[in-house]
């Protein structure tokens, strides 16, 4: 799922730059989300605080209140992976927004070719996206695409029959089989049971005696295998 979020004061740009998203997603093969927003507000604080898939920022620089600069950097403060392209009135603040090291994706004028300038970004975004290290599922009829580093282990439930992402925040249970979504992991994964793979990047400990692998987070799950404890304390 990719989020697109918008924060311009004038509504006009507000549809402008839905339309503009809804033209996009059509040749894409990724479901989306539109927020639109007017101003910074606790809406806005707890979207930009959430654990949603992917997103993209399209902040105008001059708003009521917080300024898209101060948007920009309450973003950086808890995510440095979603996308923020600046709308602007001002093409002489590019200098000075670059300098607060906030990485930006782009800048674009509201008075130069704004639309197609805009359908180029969004468009170079997502074919980058495409490209990027994420593993893509379908989960209750919604394609989502997720980051491989997110990702704290799989594993087959016998019970729902189903494979069980588990990342930092979600579980999604979809139909893929375990063995067949292993092929498209990283080498940061290592099967360490015949129905599990652990992200040894977040792995913290592993209790050997008991069987037991504790995860950065805090979580804990006990699928360990006699034979597979010896690979893993070699590749810890």
């Amino acid at each position: 799922m990719i989020n697109y979020i918008i924060c311009d004061d004038i509504k006009e740009v507000r549809e402008i730059n839905e339309k503009i998203i809804s033209k996009i997603a059509m040749p894409y093969d990724f479901d989306y989300k539109v927020y639109s927003f007017s101003k910074y507000d606790s809406d806005l604080n707890k979207l930009i605080k959430s654990n949603n898939d992917i997103k993209i920022y399209l902040l105008d620089i001059e708003l009521p209140g917080k300024s898209g600069i101060e948007i920009a950097k309450k973003i950086r403060e808890v995510d440095w992976d979603s996308i923020i392209i600046m709308l602007t009135n001002h093409n002489e603040l590019e200098m000075k927004i670059l300098k607060q090291k906030l990485l930006i994706f782009d800048f674009i004028s509201k008075f130069d070719d704004y639309e197609n300038k805009l359908i180029d970004t969004i468009n170079y975004v997502l074919s980058r996206l495409n490209k990027r290290k994420t593993i893509t599922f379908k989960c209750n009829k919604e394609l989502h695409h997720v980051k491989l580093n997110d990702i704290l282990y799989l594993y087959r439930d016998t019970t729902l029959e189903k494979t069980v992402i588990v990342t930092n925040t979600k579980e999604y249970a979809i139909r893929e089989p375990l063995n067949k979504l292993a092929l498209k992991l990283g080498s940061k994964f290592f099967k360490t049971h015949r129905a599990c793979y652990v992200n040894l990047d977040k792995v913290d400990k592993v209790d050997f005696k008991n069987g037991l692998i504790h995860f950065t987070t805090g979580k804990k799950i006990d699928y360990l295998s006699r034979n597979y404890k010896k690979e893993l304390e070699k590749v810890l």
